[in-house]
């Protein structure tokens, strides 16, 4: 069964479903080579990593291309970046346009869309100015769109935080060229609470060379690893000096490594040992289940089951410290792949910690959190062992929340099951 398609699948689950919003790019202004632009910067545009603000600019250029690129103002010293597909800084320039005002003067090394950084060289300075694009060479074209990229990084205490991290959970990631970038790297951060004194190992896991780093409460790199864990994975075991927030970083090896999608592992010096399926933490950009070996069997369950069987495709009503009981069968609701799934509701409390545990003797479970709104909190495969399902979550509000009781094999899709709540 492809987990990746799983998302898609919820809106045939449960009724009231909220749709996936997707927030678009900021707006960028298309300039032709010959062309001159009046713009302003103001308090509401984009904020570059030094606090700067700044407007973005595209354009489309040739390999061999030279092009002169003016930012001319009598309200700021003005100040210019230019950059090329993939976010990479090729040239800038602070006054040499004569003045306080700026200008590069540069060959193009490839032919695709440019992207040109205007602003301001310091911070809380805004004013009108006029920006020109001059060129010689190459055939002007359309401008074509290009993704935004974020900018450079030059101190840990500006990386951006992705989300949280805690102690024997794991999160999903995808690392794009279009990430901040870190020693000319792209790199995503993760936050985690770490006591003096407290040993945790970091694991990396993805299909490319992947790095580590670990960036204590000061912002000081403490720890860092390529190839510890297995093949190209990065692996970091680290005795935190201080209680605060550290942040986790996922790298790539070399500026030239392509990145990709990612899982970081994170368990406590007690637990320390090959990566498996841990509780998946919150927020999850890309969940992809990751295979390895499972954790010890989970003492058997002393809960009474309550209630009987629902019937095909309908919703069971669960309730926290109880346990019950479902099958999977003919007539449930099913996912995009075909696979028969169950669900069940039940109140959650605004930051009450939960624990589901799946277990079947018929079928290789897998279980899902979906919160008040339909959207998907958290997922597992195998963390309880013997291929049963474990997930440890703590809700972030009050309201009803769903359980997805679906199977991992396609080999065996149908069977009894027991669902707990703790």
């Amino acid at each position: 069964m492809s987990r990746a398609t799983t998302a898609s699948a919820f809106g045939a689950l449960v009724l009231g479903l909220a749709a996936a919003v997707t927030t678009p790019a900021q707006a960028q202004q298309q300039i032709a080579i010959g062309q001159a632009m009046s713009g302003s910067l103001t308090v509401s545009d984009l904020q570059w990593s030094d606090g700067a603000r700044y407007d973005p600019y595209i354009f489309y250029g040739q390999a061999g291309q030279y092009v002169t690129i003016t930012m001319t103002s009598s309200d700021m010293d003005s100040y210019l970046i230019l950059q090329d597909m993939n976010g990479n800084q090729i040239a800038y320039n602070d006054d040499g346009g004569g003045g306080l005002n700026a200008q590069i003067q540069q060959g193009l090394p490839m032919t695709g869309t440019y992207r040109i950084i205007a602003k301001a060289y310091r911070t809380n300075v805004f004013g009108n100015y006029t920006l020109m694009l001059a060129g010689s060479g190459g055939v002007a074209m359309t401008p074509q769109p290009m993704p935004m990229a974020s900018p450079i990084v030059s101190s840990p205490n500006q990386l951006n935080v992705l989300g949280q991290i805690g102690a024997n959970q794991q999160v999903s990631g995808n690392l794009t060229p279009m990430d901040q970038r870190w020693d000319n790297k792209p790199l995503q951060i993760w936050a985690f609470t770490c006591a003096a004194g407290q040993t945790f190992q970091m694991d990396i896991l993805s299909s490319w060379d992947n790095y580590a780093m670990v960036f204590d409460p000061m912002g000081t790199a403490v720890a860092r690893d390529d190839d510890t864990g297995e093949g190209l994975n990065a692996r970091v075991i680290y005795t935190c000096a201080m209680t605060g927030v550290y942040r986790l970083g996922v790298t790539t090896f070399t500026p030239s490594t392509p990145p990709g999608a990612y899982t970081m592992q994170l368990q406590s010096a007690a637990m320390a040992m090959a990566p498996m399926p841990m509780p998946m933490a919150a927020p999850v950009p890309t969940p992809l289940p990751m295979p390895g070996n499972t954790m010890p069997q989970a003492a058997p369950q002393s809960m009474p089951i309550t209630g009987g069987i629902p019937a095909p495709g309908q919703i069971g009503q669960a309730a926290v410290g109880q346990t019950f009981q479902g099958r999977l069968e003919t007539g449930d609701q099913q996912m995009n792949d075909g696979t028969w799934a169950d669900v069940w509701q039940f109140n959650g409390i605004q930051g009450q910690t939960l624990t589901i545990e799946l277990r079947s003797e018929e079928f290789d479970t897998y279980a899902q959190l979906l919160d008040t709104q339909g959207a998907r909190l958290a997922e597992d495969d195998d963390s309880l062992g013997d291929l049963d399902s474990r997930i440890t979550f703590t809700l972030p509000r009050t309201g009803m929340y769903q359980v997805v009781v679906n199977n991992f094999s396609d080999e065996r899709r149908a069977g009894v099951y027991t669902l707990t709540l703790r």
